[in-house]
């Protein structure tokens, strides 16, 4: 069993429904669930409308024992009703389970199709042997004041080492809150089953604009070549993202407001593999989210319909040789940076189609090419 694993814990999300006035509303309520089902594998038995929505939602249903799906709630900014897809602790299990074939990169990619607003992401660190850091080093670190956060207000320990302690850092309230706590004792104190004899949890919940932050970053982690459900560029994201929050000092002569000049101490560097302090930036800064395949067809539709009414005024005597310009057309519009590869590869991923390197570009520009020689020769 490994002594450290990285779990996103919890997963919630905000999006548009897309109702027009000819819409039937009922049938957008049930083709949306039809689509999250489909991503989240969940099959149509398991599908359960519940008696009661929550939020101020309309419609709720279970996708599968834990996965909530609510819909027809909330107007966004842009007036449009709104659904909430929310996933807790074994749901984010359970989505894990049903999808050996996809990452959290790959969900958080889908929901930016839709156009998501993220709510909540928890990403916790799971120490099962407590062998370089533990709570009384980590009581003792605070109880001296030995720390940096990125909080005004001081750690609260709530409870004892025996029968099960927590060290909050910020409130519920707050868009970034880390929760150091006993996960083994809490288990055993909810009568869940834990073969676990040493589990101390590390939780930072990152809130609305540290949510979407979070995402941001997460997706442009994007790469096929770190397929597992935590690759290790998210292992690492995970320690920056904790030693930025909290810096547990060694033992100095500073005081609390020149803390910052002090040195991390080593037994905290080794249990976060010697990383850098990590860093988010604002949505605006730095968005390596597409944004959503209809959004980007809205955007790229009328200049082709522009393009190809004047190819049809131009040739249309000639269907051949329009078929040809058209294809010609096409074939000119084959190169993409590295970015637009990159955007590419991520709409082809999303709609379940193969995903091109140069070397396959290169092929499909030899077929266009061949169709072309072969339809402009005279015979």
């Amino acid at each position: 069993m490994k002594t450290l694993e990285i779990k996103i814990d919890y997963f919630s999300a905000t999006f548009p429904l897309n109702v027009d006035e000819q819409d039937s509303l009922l049938f957008k309520v049930h083709e949306m669930v039809r689509l999250i089902a489909v991503y989240m594998n969940v099959k149509p038995f398991e599908i359960v409308r519940s008696k009661y929505s929550q939020n101020n939602y309309n419609y709720q249903y279970m996708l599968g024992e834990y996965i909530i799906l609510r819909l027809d709630g909330p107007l966004n900014a842009s007036y449009q009703r709104t659904c909430h897809l929310e996933m807790k602790g074994d749901a984010c299990r359970d989505f894990e389970t049903r999808n050996k074939d996809k990452n959290w990169i790959n969900l958080i990619l889908f929901m930016a199709q839709l156009n998501a607003n993220f709510k909540r992401i928890d990403i916790a660190i799971d120490d099962y042997k407590g062998d370089v850091v533990n709570l009384p080093w980590l009581l003792d670190k605070i109880s001296k004041r030995l720390y940096t956060s990125v909080f005004k207000s001081r750690p609260r320990p709530i409870g004892n080492i025996e029968d099960g302690m927590t060290i909050q850092f910020g409130g519920n309230n707050s868009e970034i809150e880390l929760v150091i706590y006993d996960k083994h004792m809490e288990r055993i104190t909810r009568r869940k089953s834990d073969t676990h004899a040493y589990w101390l949890r590390y939780e930072m919940r990152f809130r609305n604009n540290n949510a979407s932050r979070v995402a941001y970053k997460l997706a442009s982690l994007y790469a096929k070549d770190d397929v597992p459900l935590y690759g290790t560029k998210i292992q690492k994201f995970a320690f920056e993202q904790l030693y930025r929050i909290v810096d547990f000092k060694e033992e100095t002569n500073f005081n609390q407001h020149n803390m910052n000049l002090a040195k991390t101490d080593p037994k905290w560097l080794e249990f976060l593999h010697n990383v850098e302090k990590g860093e988010l930036r604002k949505p605006e800064d730095d968005n390596p989210l597409p944004p959503s395949f209809d959004a980007y067809l809205e955007q790229a539709l009328p200049y082709m319909v522009m393009l190809l009414v004047i190819k049809y005024y131009q040739l249309r005597k000639d269907n051949n040789l329009f078929d040809i310009e058209v294809r010609k057309m096409v074939m000119d519009n084959l190169t993409f940076s590295k970015k637009r590869f990159q955007k590419l590869n991520i709409y082809l991923d999303q709609l379940a189609c193969k995903t091109i390197d140069d070397k396959e570009l290169e092929i499909l520009k030899k077929e266009f090419e061949g169709v072309i020689s072969e339809r402009t020769l005279p015979f």
